[in-house]
């Protein structure tokens, strides 16, 4: 996996969202600064481990933190494509949003979605990945270098909102793909570091030189098949790391020991 070259950056402002349908208007060149969102102490509404949060004109249950493996999985700590399946095939396993346990990882695209499914969640999409991670108030201390992921609930990588490890840790998967390089039927550029992006965060201009606006963030793409798209970076990325940072490039079936996922569910 290409290196994608990170500097500290910082995000300060409240949780941006757009639902705008892309178009020539929605390329921006900084999300931040769009539409004021709202957190809510709502446990009862969203249940333990998730924080009810209004983005645009909606409100989104989101997960505090990165899946985990529930009580009933066979597999705690989920390290192999073998130990995802044999969880997924005990049907009292469901992904599960806790404080200090270990990831859940080596998992597929659509096999996160099945995960949260189980729960009557889904994978958050692009812009609503994008507007949630923006509201990171720093990302200095993100797992970004090591030899494994952390627990979940890194308290020095945490979102305005209560969210956490948004940056590093492991990847998330977001709900979206792309088809021989086209995004919501706009083609994506090379691999190259991010220079613009649209309202949903996703790369539309790369150079090969590094824009500090956008951190030096690097996008990797793939233009012919169908690809999946992964935010944030994970535990050995190093100053690779970022909100900007995105790898259009893996089939919808990727499995490695830096990927995961996150769930949400709109109420």
């Amino acid at each position: 996996m290409k290196k994608w070259h990170k500097t500290t950056l910082v995000v300060l402002g409240a949780i941006v969202f757009s639902t705008v349908a892309i178009q020539a208007s929605d390329v921006l060149r900084n999300i931040n600064g769009g539409l004021s969102g709202l957190v809510i102490e709502s446990q009862g509404v969203c249940g333990l481990g998730s924080v009810q949060v209004m983005l645009g004109s909606g409100s989104l249950c989101v997960d505090q933190y990165e899946a985990s493996a529930g009580e009933e999985c066979p597999v705690a700590s989920p390290s192999t494509p073998i130990d995802t399946q044999g969880n997924m095939n005990e049907v009292g396993c469901v992904a599960t949003s806790k404080q200090d346990m270990a990831p859940w990882r080596f998992v597929s695209l659509s096999q996160a979605q099945q995960l949260c499914a189980r729960t009557g969640k889904r994978l958050p999409n692009a812009d609503e990945w994008h507007a949630l991670a923006s509201s990171l108030t720093s990302q200095s201390g993100c797992i970004v270098a090591g030899n494994g992921p952390s627990t979940t609930g890194n308290e020095e990588c945490v979102s305005q909102a209560g969210i956490y490890d948004l940056v590093g840790n492991v990847w998330e998967w977001i709900d979206a793909d792309v088809y021989d390089g086209r995004y919501n039927e706009r083609p994506l550029p090379e691999s190259g570091y991010v220079q613009m992006v649209d309202s949903d965060g996703i790369v539309v201009e790369t150079s090969n030189v590094g824009s500090e606006e956008y951190g030096d963030d690097y996008a990797t793409t793939n233009l012919s098949g169908v690809r999946g798209i992964l935010r944030g970076g994970f535990y050995r990325s190093g100053d690779d790391a970022g909100l900007y940072s995105q790898n259009i490039s893996v089939p919808l079936d990727f499995k490695a020991p830096g990927v995961g996922f996150r769930c949400v569910k709109s109420i």
